[in-house]
């Protein structure tokens, strides 16, 4: 039997830089992959003509006709509603209240269409077919721009009483600089880009020097986390105390969730994580073996995420096989 005569299912993965959409068989197998740029104007429009040209450039690379994608997911970042399938917003995305599966709907009618936030499907993927597989209980955290998570329960996303269990990104470890409603003094606030930018420009302000003065010094600028990663090679001290600050601020958090709920694994993933590498992932082990209360029984254990940029395709087309009972 080929490709083009079995249903597959279509994952896509909408990130604030690029789309990436990937075709997959039953097994979770990666027939075909498409990768466009996020476009960043043009609304609601010309994204749905985006997510459908990366969707058909994989279905392309697959040798896969439209008509057999029989179920597709879209991993989407920021606040939406995945019962209604609808993007409430996000942020470098120009759309509000995107009706995104109706808009996919054009493309792929006979599909059935499904809608969830981006690093739960990739911790999804992660627990079926990459660094969580065969683990109970897992909690992912994503290190990037901001700091996801996600709770994967027996295989499958624990969305809680609210449907956002797994937020872990705000979690509040400075209760003297918290603020309803802001990322002040939170995981997210302390550890992912924008906080460590704003460190940077507060110590900078004061007088400290660094080789990212440039990269952080404009309101728009954005630091990557090749540039993180660049410096500390370089030696940059003041780098390696925000990286520092970073790691520690995320060991505490592990340290926080495992003292309350002993997930069986944690993993480490997201753009920072991933371009600091080893060095940072034994800074948040060090710093989370530090504050967890008791591992005489059982340690905290944490790994790096494994499947890469593969893991939101896979998550989401696993995702959109599924059944919609309630977690």
């Amino acid at each position: 039997m080929t490709a083009n005569e079995r249903n597959v299912a279509l994952g896509i993965d909408l990130g604030g830089t690029k789309i990436l959409a990937g075709i997959v068989d039953a097994s979770g197998k990666i027939l075909g992959r498409g990768k466009l740029k996020t476009p960043f104007q043009g609304g609601a429009e010309e994204l749905t003509r985006a997510l459908v040209e990366a969707a058909d450039v994989a279905l392309g690379e697959a040798h896969v006709d439209r008509e057999r994608v029989d179920a597709l997911a879209l991993a989407a970042p920021g606040p939406l509603d995945a019962e209604k399938g609808v993007l409430l917003r996000a942020g470098n995305l120009a759309v509000k209240d995107y009706r995104v599966l109706d808009a996919l709907g054009k493309a792929f009618p006979k599909a059935r269409r499904r809608l969830e936030n981006d690093v739960r499907l990739a911790a999804l993927g992660e627990a079926r077919l990459g660094a969580g597989r065969g683990v109970a209980t897992m909690v992912a955290v994503w290190v990037g721009t901001g700091v996801g998570g996600a709770v994967i329960m027996d295989g499958k996303i624990r969305t809680g009483r609210n449907r956002n269990a797994g937020e872990i990104g705000q979690i509040q470890l400075d209760f003297r600089r918290a603020r309803p409603g802001t990322s002040d003094g939170t995981l997210e606030g302390i550890a992912a880009k924008v906080g460590i930018t704003a460190y940077l420009r507060k110590k900078i302000d004061a007088g400290e020097k660094t080789s990212l003065e440039k990269a952080v010094s404009k309101k728009d600028s954005r630091l990557s986390g090749s540039d993180l990663r660049e410096a500390m090679a370089e030696g940059d001290a003041l780098t390696m105390k925000a990286v520092a600050r970073s790691a520690r601020a995320v060991g505490m958090a592990m340290a926080n969730v495992f003292n309350v709920f002993s997930p069986d694994l944690f993993v480490l993933g997201g753009g920072v994580a991933v371009d600091l590498g080893e060095r940072y992932l034994r800074a948040v082990k060090k710093w989370a073996e530090r504050f967890a209360f008791t591992t005489e029984l059982g340690s905290i254990e944490i790994v790096p995420a494994a499947l890469g940029d593969d893991a939101g395709i896979l998550g989401a087309a696993l995702h959109a096989r599924e059944d919609r009972a309630k977690v």
